[in-house]
């Protein structure tokens, strides 16, 4: 019997989508930027994460936090328990959720931060990748952030966060199988070979910037108008194994992705987007750490000024994506942008 007291967070296993769906009901209790709730006492600050704020509190230029209206809970097992005679599958809503603040400045955003604070940020990922990795039932270690209130961010304090999985996620899992699937048939890294032809065909590219170690591209099969995947040149699997000078290349082309958002927004707004890093799995059978190749997507709502792309009847009841502009397009006008 459920009992609307008490924390009833967990995952159910869709039997037709063959996926976990996380429930967590108490995050409907966090808080949103400017508003307060009766049940919190009241505060002589606004921002949690500012530095007047117990969270925000010391001296640091980037921190990881416990976020405390966390979906998952790492104090609990995953252990399924399946429900005789019927389709029910469940599960504790093991897992972990961290916040990392990336700027003490509650007026910065990603595109304001400096060369070494984003460096700093960079590390401190792979400080939290490293150290979740050795929590043996994790599976996957998804770095994130979610920008703007389009996105449905609460908090607009500069931030990301860290989701932690006892299993691969769907997408990832699909990810994996296309890389492996690939080197089965061709003896080669589909991401690499997506490359070599971005940079033969520099004439009809869609190559929105570049360095020495990276590469950022709207891709051939976007599913957004603007979005764009940071690929780094060299093939390697996770955070965790980039050089010195790839941590500052990384830095380096992520600000001027972010830049060339917020100056394609215009009006001095920032561009609402998703920012998904794609690490390999961790402590799984699977030897994904030779197959999977290291990038990061950005995803954006936007398609236009003063338009946004909403999930309708066709993508969220079949699944299949409509796209508003070619790729080819939207990287010229990409990559034109400079501030």
């Amino acid at each position: 019997m459920l009992d609307e007291n008490s924390d009833n967070s967990q995952y159910r296993w869709d039997p037709f989508q063959k996926e976990w769906i996380i429930y967590a009901p108490k995050r409907n209790l966090r808080p949103f930027q400017g508003k307060k709730y009766e049940k919190e006492p009241k505060k002589s600050w606004t921002c949690p994460f500012c530095p007047d704020a117990p969270e925000g509190s010391g001296k640091w230029i980037v921190k990881q936090l416990p976020n405390r209206f966390a979906s998952l809970d790492e104090n609990k097992n995953f252990s399924i328990e399946e429900i005789t005679g019927s389709f029910k599958k469940t599960a504790p809503n093991y897992g972990k959720c961290e916040v990392i603040l990336y700027s003490q400045d509650h007026n910065a955003s990603f595109g304001t931060l400096d060369h070494q604070n984003i460096v700093a940020l960079i590390k401190l990922w792979q400080d939290r990748f490293e150290a979740i990795k050795k929590m043996k039932d994790m599976k996957y270690v998804f770095i994130m952030e979610n920008r703007g209130k389009e996105i449905g961010n609460s908090m607009t304090h500069p931030h990301g966060q860290i989701f932690s999985f006892p299993f691969i996620p769907p997408k990832i899992e699909k990810e994996y199988l296309a890389f492996e699937q690939y080197k089965e048939e061709k003896n080669s890294c589909i991401l690499c070979d997506i490359l070599k032809e971005e940079l033969k065909n520099y004439d009809n590219s869609r190559i929105v910037c570049e360095n020495e170690d990276f590469l950022a591209i709207i891709p051939y099969y976007a599913h957004w108008a603007f979005e764009i995947h940071i690929i780094s040149r060299r093939h390697f699997s996770s955070i965790i194994e980039l050089e010195d000078k790839e941590i500052d290349s990384l830095a380096q082309i992520m600000k001027e992705v972010v830049c060339k958002y917020d100056l394609l927004h215009g009006d001095g707004e920032i561009m609402p987007y998703v920012m998904a890093m794609h690490n390999t799995p961790v402590n799984t059978n699977i030897n994904s750490k030779d197959s999977f190749h290291f990038h990061i997507e950005y995803y954006t709502p936007f398609r236009g000024k003063n338009k946004l792309k909403f999930l309708a009847g066709v993508e969220i009841g079949t699944g299949t994506w409509i796209c508003d502009a070619l790729p080819e397009f939207n990287a010229k006008l990409m990559r034109n942008l400079s501030s």
